[in-house]
């Protein structure tokens, strides 16, 4: 008898320490949820510092997905069609502008609708006309052209991203002022 009301006592035992780590480990989950879930609004939202980096590395990265499609209009199409490969030209940054515009907007930065306030920003009417006037150069070989039109596109991205270092150096001013 001793030998089952002992067992009973290691069963009982046994089953209230199963059920305290049980309970202790869903109460540690729990907390644990809850901070990740709490941290998401920290994740979310990015520096003023952080969002001049992501810009710039954006605008970089699709500005060459822009000349490599750029070099294929000039080596496959024909330039004498001067308003064809205009269209053609502004349609296509456009279309790959948007891309980063739209996710720019989805970001938590400093700047409200970042994408819509770099569109707004960046002088894409002169962009194009400087474009233009280098890819019907009839002077410049297609790798120069290139070349030039990298250095525009960079001219103008720079003149953007100082403004929106502005921007974002006013905007830390009114928080810490």
């Amino acid at each position: 008898m001793e030998f089952q009301s002992t067992l009973k006592f290691v069963r009982y035992t046994a089953l209230a320490i199963y059920g305290i780590i049980g309970v202790v480990g869903w109460h540690q989950y729990d907390e644990l949820s809850q901070k990740i879930n709490s941290n998401k609004l920290v994740i979310d939202n990015i520096s003023s510092d952080m969002t001049i980096n992501y810009v710039k590395a954006m605008v970089w990265y699709h500005s060459r997905g822009k000349l490599q499609e750029l070099r294929s209009i000039l080596l496959n199409d024909d330039l004498k069609q001067r308003s064809r490969i205009e269209v053609r030209i502004k349609n296509m940054l456009m279309h790959r502008t948007s891309a980063y515009i739209r996710e720019f907007n989805t970001l938590g930065a400093p700047v409200k609708n970042l994408g819509d306030w770099y569109r707004h920003n960046f002088n894409f009417d002169d962009f194009l006309k400087d474009i233009y006037e280098i890819i019907f150069d009839e002077k410049l070989n297609v790798d120069e052209k290139i070349r030039n039109v990298t250095n525009v596109m960079e001219e103008y991205q720079n003149i953007t991203s100082s403004k929106l270092i502005e921007v974002l150096t006013k905007t830390q001013g009114d928080n810490h002022g």
